[in-house]
């Protein structure tokens, strides 16, 4: 039985994207001062969370080659949903694409390390049972999260909508396209609760008039110097992927969090910012779907002849994977 996880194909979806500062105008905002991605994806009035996630599957599937009724397991890795509480995304993802109900359907939420937590479990959820197909579903929809006429959403205003997919199997038929090894993760449980949406939860039900329910709140962190402690997590996945597999890769797909991210995450590394493969001017940042967004592009372009780090990060954790060619 092999040790990897094959990469079977990939899919994307992406609304129409549009230049960062003219959506902070309109909103009125000071774009002036915005310095980032150049562009967003905004999700139309139809796009949430499992439709553009099917639509990325549909996608992947077709790639693929695989039938939807061959599927063991479906996990979608994101933090929008359609509608809360009880109401899973995946589910509803396995209804839209026929789906078979032999078939498991997770959501997992755990930010923008979604893709890359997601490919390290089924890795290990179709290991432990020999073999099998699984598709991973990532999307988001973050716009109507943020307040771009706010300067103290800056950090956010580049957030992203869209949805990624990709199909992955153990001991299959199928042509693989590229093998994920696995990931390394680090937690710095301190860091949790830094970007959050305030109200909805058990501590505040109900937010007063007047107030957006949905907007995310970046929160300061008494003590925490965040650059510092990013730098402390990236390094420490890195170099226990590093020690795992013995192999250190010189070249990156990483989450599109921001130009500077992406700049640290070179230094902290040692693998220059030339060498990341960067989507995100075209698209911002998509929250977990820019690795399988990356992948795809990678996959598709023919140019995956070389290992990868595949490097991910949610405000308080750090995952290093490594993906090779086929």
């Amino acid at each position: 039985m092999t040790d990897t996880l094959s990469i079977l194909g990939t899919g994307v979806y992406l609304p129409p994207a549009r230049p960062v500062k003219e959506v902070v105008a309109e909103a009125g905002g000071d774009s002036s001062i915005f310095q980032g991605w150049e562009n967003v994806c905004h999700a139309r009035d139809e796009d949430h969370p499992s439709s553009m996630g099917a639509d990325a599957l549909r996608r992947a599937l077709d790639d693929s080659g695989v039938n939807a009724a061959d599927l063991q397991l479906v996990i979608f890795a994101g933090m929008s949903r359609d509608y809360l509480p009880s109401y899973s995304v995946a589910t509803e993802i396995m209804k839209t694409c026929d789906v078979p109900g032999t078939c498991v359907g997770i959501d997992l939420t755990i930010g923008c390390l979604g893709a890359l937590s997601a490919l390290d479990l089924a890795h290990g959820w179709l290991a432990v049972r020999g073999g099998g197909l699984a598709a991973i579903v990532t999307a988001e929809r973050w716009s109507y999260t943020i307040d771009h006429s706010s300067s103290e959403s800056y950090g956010l205003w580049a957030h992203a909508d869209g949805g990624a997919a990709t199909i992955v199997g153990i001991n299959t038929k199928h042509a693989s396209k590229a093998e994920f090894a696995g990931a390394e993760t680090v937690t710095q449980s301190d860091l949790n609760g830094s970007i959050i949406i305030k109200y909805g939860g058990t501590q505040n039900p109900v937010a007063p008039e007047g107030v957006n329910p949905a907007e995310r709140e970046i929160l300061t962190l008494e003590g925490i110097d965040r650059r510092e402690r990013y730098a402390e997590g990236y390094l420490g996945s890195f170099q226990a992927m590093e020690k795992r597999f013995g192999v250190r890769p010189n070249r990156v797909i990483c989450n599109q969090t921001a130009v500077l991210f992406l700049q640290l995450i070179a230094s902290v590394i040692e693998i220059p910012v030339e060498n990341f493969l960067i989507t995100g001017h075209e698209t911002g940042h998509v929250g977990s779907a820019d690795i399988l967004i990356g992948l795809d592009r990678l996959l598709k372009s023919g140019e995956l002849t070389e290992p990868y780090l595949m490097a991910g990060s949610t405000p308080f954790a750090f995952a290093s994977g490594l993906l090779n060619p086929a």
